[in-house]
């Protein structure tokens, strides 16, 4: 049987480089995007998995599209006041919690196929976001490894894309040689995102599709991010800083994770008698 790899996968950049890293390294790829009420278009993963399987072939890049609605509910609603109580407004982290279902459902799926990686296109310059947090992160990589799991984020340490503003560029013409300076500094850090290296791979027309009308159209949109970027840019941030958003972000999702852990060994134990079981839809 050839040596597989699962790769939790949302058609981005990141997680399709993330892919075509992981290519390079194991025998088959096994893409898993993920649906749910709220999540609009996962179909257009499709897009760029398409993409992989034409570079790759077909035999090498699989592509499934499963659902989580049970599993969401779950993870969000799991001792609801005991964690209101604990944690107050972080209930409306709906990203960490959303990707932490997808993790556990990834998990199942590695347990019922005999996959001994997964991946995901988690990135440093996203790190608002719980799930691509270092603390997070690691206590994830733990859930797995009780699982028998190896997990790993191939694209953490690639630079998001810089930007410099029409204003700024006016601006720094009339120094002579900072404009230079500083439009070396930009080539050299977008040469090391993820979309630059998709590029230099042939499966992006562009070195920064981030943002774009072409990155909207191969990765879902997500209803509850509005909600969560409400909570922390205009509820949280404003009235505390990034360090304590950090420690509270490990802490309620250091319970969250712990937890279902505990039940992901059940799962091992127990298989389709266990509780994770009830809440995985196939």
């Amino acid at each position: 049987m050839p040596e597989e790899a699962l790769l939790l996968y949302s058609g981005g950049t990141d997680s399709t480089l993330a892919a075509c890293l992981l290519a390079e390294k194991y025998d088959r790829v096994r893409l898993l995007t993920f649906r749910r009420f709220g999540l609009f278009a996962t179909d257009k993963a499709a897009v760029n998995a398409e993409k992989l399987r034409v570079k790759y072939g077909a035999a090498k890049i699989l592509h499934e599209n499963l659902p989580v609605d049970r599993l969401f509910r779950k993870v969000s609603y799991d001792r609801f006041f005991l964690n209101l109580f604990r944690h107050g407004f972080f209930l409306l982290s709906t990203c960490g919690l959303c990707k932490l279902a997808m993790h556990l459902r990834a998990a199942v799926y590695c347990l019922d196929n005999g996959i001994k990686h997964v991946s995901d296109g988690a990135n440093k310059g996203m790190d608002l976001f719980p799930d691509q947090q270092p603390g997070v992160l690691g206590m994830l990589r733990e859930m797995y490894a009780s699982a028998g799991i190896e997990y790993s984020n191939p694209v953490f340490d690639f630079e998001s894309p810089p930007d410099i503003e029409f204003g700024d560029r006016f601006h720094l013409e009339r120094v002579p040689g900072l404009s230079a300076k500083r439009d070396a500094a930009f080539l050299a850090q977008k040469k090391q995102t993820t979309g630059h290296k998709l590029f230099e791979l042939g499966l992006m027309p562009s070195d920064n599709v981030k943002g774009t009308k072409l990155d909207r159209a191969m990765q879902a949109r997500c209803f509850q991010f509005i909600l969560f970027n409400i909570w922390l840019h205009w509820y949280y941030l404003p009235f505390s800083d990034k360090e304590r958003y950090v420690r509270e972000s490990d802490a309620f999702f250091g319970e969250k994770i712990a937890r279902f852990s505990a039940l992901l060994g059940e799962y091992r134990e127990r298989g389709e008698a266990s509780r994770l079981a009830s809440w995985v839809e196939r």
